[in-house]
């Protein structure tokens, strides 16, 4: 990326940083993650986070094991597995497919347990949202509902033009959630789908994603909002800005560190 556009960027986070520390993260007003996105791909078309995915992991598994409270040790080793699979999976060679990728994520996910053939099985019995009142669709609404997307295919991404970055990304919080709402795995379903949108992100450069244990309750209260009343707008809002959070933890921050280091180097050998 050009420095001096780099610079910039620097710039518009620090008015973002600015927001979150004063608490005023997921206004609906704001445009500033909008932005950051719309720059930095622009800039920086094919940006390589591949490299620094073993930090991104380490920090996923620490948060999310608190967003679920219940997960076991086993399934934390699944998680950490399903994590490798997506670091490691190769769009130009393997033939992505929303239903496929969310089961082999599901066995993925369970394969350390003592029972590991539970994971890719459909429920077969009514659910709930765990300390919400929401109809759930029936087992056979969920799993028509989930077989549905065999095949489907996602947007086009265009980085030229930044309104279809945001029609990719919002398709993919809008598929991953209401797969959640509509919970057609016994157990695991929000840990699944959380996930699978991360690969979905993967397939056209976008960071890994996860939400801080500090952040649980407004992407709790974001995410009831789109599943109880389709009300889309704070559950976008917060993952934009966890985009911006791992553009900057991912590259930028890694970049500004190198530099420092160099300048460091010069200084002493002076």
């Amino acid at each position: 990326m050009d420095k001096s556009l780099r610079e910039f960027i620097v710039l518009v986070f620090e008015a973002y940083l600015m927001r979150k520390n004063e608490h005023r993260l997921y206004q609906r007003d704001s445009l500033i993650p909008e932005q950051i996105i719309a720059m930095y791909y622009q800039a920086n078309k094919n940006p390589q986070f591949r490299i620094l995915y073993n930090n991104f992991k380490r920090q996923y598994l620490y948060n999310e094991s608190r967003i679920d409270e219940t997960i076991s040790d086993e399934e934390r080793e699944g998680l950490d597995r399903v994590y490798d699979y997506i670091k490691e999976y190769d769009f130009n060679k393997q033939n992505f497919d929303i239903f496929i990728e969310a089961m082999k994520i599901h066995i993925l996910l369970f394969s350390a347990c003592p029972y590991p053939e539970f994971g890719g099985s459909l429920r077969d019995s009514t659910a709930i949202l765990k300390n919400e009142i929401i109809d759930v669709p029936t087992a056979d609404e969920a799993k028509k509902y989930f077989q549905s997307f065999i095949g489907m295919k996602l947007p086009e991404v265009d980085f030229s033009q930044p309104a279809s970055i945001f029609t990719y990304i919002n398709a993919c919080i809008y598929i991953t959630t209401e797969l959640i709402r509509n919970q057609p795995f016994t157990d695991g379903n929000k840990r699944t789908f959380r996930s699978l949108l991360n690969l979905m992100f993967k397939q056209h450069n976008l960071p890994p994603v996860y939400v801080k244990t500090k952040e649980r309750e407004e992407y709790k209260d974001a995410l009831m909002k789109a599943i109880k009343r389709r009300d889309y707008i704070s559950l976008n809002q917060f993952y934009y800005y966890k985009i911006c959070d791992s553009i900057y933890d991912l590259d930028i921050s890694e970049e500004l560190k190198k530099e420092e280091k160099v300048l460091v180097k010069k200084g002493s050998s002076n």
